[in-house]
Formats: structure tokens, sequence, C-alpha cells
């Protein structure tokens, strides 16, 4: 999770007027698809609205025991995560909002959990960027009692929760998925976005920017494929010499660029495009790989580009590994 870090520019968004409640009670939860695999979530409620990628599908609000309530259910498509959102007043007397935020995050983290957890205040850059007056963040893992074991596979679920206090109102926000597949870099491109395009502001709701923007190195998509060029590129440095060693540290930095590189929209600042090239090629010494860095990165300009980029090379860097435990960097879509 991110929110301890500055927020990234939220995609392009438009001033949009809270609409009124719909006629004939019908429902106030919308889901509307979007460009490439992305869909608007909207609360008319509360003008609350998550722009979110993987083709997310509404889905029917269950109460078997141990599921978390939720007045809507989304499932995505093209990742094994399920988001719940539930708006409600306070469930207790807090002298501030900062205190209903953590403390409301305290009580669900530990109920769902079944064991104390750590929460977090966001910082006010994310406040602003949700629009809210406070808000809390934690991450945990779930028992199978939880119920989420019967999706989740025999590793168990983790869940990352959000709680966001505006104008005397709270509104839960969680992800479930398998817990082994926080080390993909599909559940770190979802939460990059998934983080940043919360929006609870009537004001602008409607959000109507691109999530994927155009990338020499991956096309759009949680599993964006590979452009022809780098996956040809990539098939040659497979061969590359590297020894043990080499190949461990290198991946190990390409992994947290992976884990790092924010929201896919976002341009990056020289300095940090430079600072990660410096840092990968002063881990490897093959001529090969030098050479890709060195070309490659003149092309990058977003975190979608920085994102690709780690992951071309290391999946490359990973298939000549002796067989082990998944890797960080998988070679194809689940």
């Amino acid at each position: 999770m991110h929110p301890a870090s500055t927020a990234p520019n939220a995609a392009p968004v438009s001033p949009s007027p809270l609409p009124p409640a719909p006629e004939g009670g019908g429902s106030p939860f919308s889901l509307s698809p979007g460009r490439d695999d992305t869909a608007l979530y909207q609360d008319a409620r509360a003008g609350f609205s998550h722009l979110l990628p993987g083709r997310p599908m509404l889905g029917m609000p269950t109460s078997r025991p141990g599921d978390a309530p939720a007045d809507t259910i989304i499932h995505l498509q093209d990742a094994p995560i399920t988001l719940r959102y539930s708006l409600e007043p306070p469930s207790f007397a807090a002298a501030s909002a900062a205190e209903l935020a953590r403390g409301t995050g305290h009580r669900f983290a530990a109920w769902r959990a079944q064991a104390q957890v750590a929460v977090d205040f966001a910082n006010d850059s994310w406040l602003a960027a949700w629009g809210v007056e406070a808000a809390a963040v934690a991450a945990y893992d779930l028992p199978e009692s939880a119920g989420a074991a019967a999706s989740s596979g025999a590793g168990g679920a983790r869940e990352d929760l959000f709680v966001l206090v505006r104008q005397g109102m709270v509104m839960v926000v969680s992800w479930t998925y398998p817990r082994g597949f926080v080390d993909d870099p599909a559940y770190a491109t979802f939460a990059s976005v998934g983080e940043a395009t919360m929006v609870w502001d009537p004001a602008r709701w409607e959000q109507r920017g691109r999530v994927w923007p155009d990338s020499p190195f991956l096309g759009p998509g949680l599993f964006g494929a590979p452009r022809p060029k780098y996956q040809a590129i990539g098939r040659e440095l497979a061969g590359a010499a590297l020894l043990p060693d080499e190949r461990t540290q290198v991946l190990a930095i390409l992994c947290g660029v992976v884990s790092g590189a924010g929201a896919p929209w976002v341009p990056l600042l020289p300095e940090v495009i430079d600072g990660t090239k410096r840092a990968i090629l002063a881990a490897v010494r093959a001529s090969s790989i030098r050479k890709f860095v060195d070309e490659a990165f003149t092309e990058v300009r977003t975190a979608h580009d920085l994102r690709g980029l780690a992951i071309i090379l290391g999946r490359s860097l990973d298939a000549r590994r002796a067989p082990s435990p998944p890797s960080l960097v998988p070679e194809t879509r689940p």
C-alpha cells in the first residue's frame, strides 16, 4: 500500500454535479465501461467514484458468515480481486474525523483478521486526492473463517482496507485477493491505480481520464502484452550470461521498480528515470543487458513505461533460473 507516500497525480477528471437521486427507487450504484479494460463505479448517494482497471463487473452482495458487509461488490474479470464498498454513519463517538477513521479501521481490521492490526493515517496529499477530511489504511491476512478461503486457494486471502471520512459519514473500501497474488506485477499495477482513483467529491466524481497511456513497452491492461519490438529483445536477453548473485540482485531491483513505479499515467521526473537506470546498471555486468538498459531508458516517460521495462527485463532474466517458487515477475498471465 502506498498512502504513506505522496499521492500521485490523479487521472484527469472533469467537474460534474452530483445527479439527483434515482426516481422510482432505482439503484444509486452504477458501473460504466470506459476505455481499454476500465470501468467507473459511482455511488450517487455520496458523490463517490472509483475508476477501476481489470474489466470490473458488479456482483451480488452476499450474507455468508464471515463476509464483510457491503452496499456494492465488484469483481475483476482479469485478476482475482474482489472489492467491497460500504457507506455508513459513525458507529461510535470520536473527537475528530481522523480518530473516527482510525477507530473504524481498527475495529474493522481486527474483526476481519481476528487479530490486532496496525492501522495508519493517510497523509494530507492522499486526503486531497480522495477529497476527504480523514482516512486510515491497513492490510492484513484473512483467516479461513473470514469467508474468503473458497475463492483464494490453499494459500489463503489478504485484504487491503481504506476508511474514508467526509462530512460525518464513513466510506469503507476494501479489496480481497489471494495472498500469493501480492507478489504479482498485476497486483502492483492494480493497487497503483485503485489507490489513486478513489474520489469522494461530487465536484469531480466523473472521472474521464485514461488509465493506460500509450507506451512503447506494454499495451494497456493489468496484464499488458509486451510490444513486438521488446518482446523480441526480451527473448534475446534470456540468453545473457549472469552469475547467480548478479541475477538475484538485478531481479530484486526490478521487483522494487514494479511494485513502486506508481500509477500508470504519472509522468516521471528525469531524476527518477536516471536514478532507476543507474541502480540497474550498477547491479549488472553483462554487456547485452547494459546496452538494452541504456537504449530502453531513452523511451521511458511514464510509470507505465518504467513498469513495463522492468517486467520485460525481469521476465527475460528469470527465464533461465532453476525451478523455484513462483517468480516475482511471472512469464504468463494466470
